[in-house]
């Protein structure tokens, strides 16, 4: 039997156990839910996404995985989310993340950013950070630690 929760947040702290893990960060879109652990909270971070669904106003976790991507949402539709996540530059607050053309920037959370698209089919190019902010400085990604050059 699959456990159920009456929100996000809750079907998200169930998910792990919380001593070994820690939410990073949660998303919903109507009845789809979102949520980017890091499982390795005393170390390196590793990085571990969750997809939920809601159904009868219960929420329930869905599919995993180690690496961010495309995850259906809807067959009915074919209709999915584009995830986009990872570890920023030292200093880093802002990301920017392109996907079949369309660039989006978001803030950088505790080193990690996180972009997501929402209603989207499975799109034939995989999207990808292309620069940070850090200090007020725009910096080519993902290569940052190489000692990126500016943009």
């Amino acid at each position: 039997m699959v456990a159920e929760f009456d929100s996000l947040p809750d079907a998200a702290r169930a998910s792990f156990a919380p001593d070994s893990c820690r939410v990073v960060a949660i998303r919903q879109h109507g009845d789809a839910g979102y949520a980017l652990f890091d499982t390795r909270p005393g170390g390196e971070p590793y990085l571990y996404e969750v997809h939920y669904a809601r159904r009868h106003g219960r929420w329930s976790d869905g599919g995993s995985s180690n690496g961010p991507g495309w995850h259906l949402l809807d067959p009915d539709t074919e209709l999915g989310v584009v995830t986009v996540w990872g570890e920023a530059p030292p200093g880093a607050d802002r990301v920017r993340v392109e996907l079949d053309g369309e660039r989006r920037e978001e803030p950088v959370a505790n080193g990690v950013y996180l972009v997501l698209w929402w209603d989207v089919p499975c799109p034939a190019t995989t999207a990808s950070a292309t620069s940070f902010r850090v200090r007020g400085e725009w910096v080519l990604g993902p290569t940052w630690r190489g000692g990126a050059p500016q943009v």
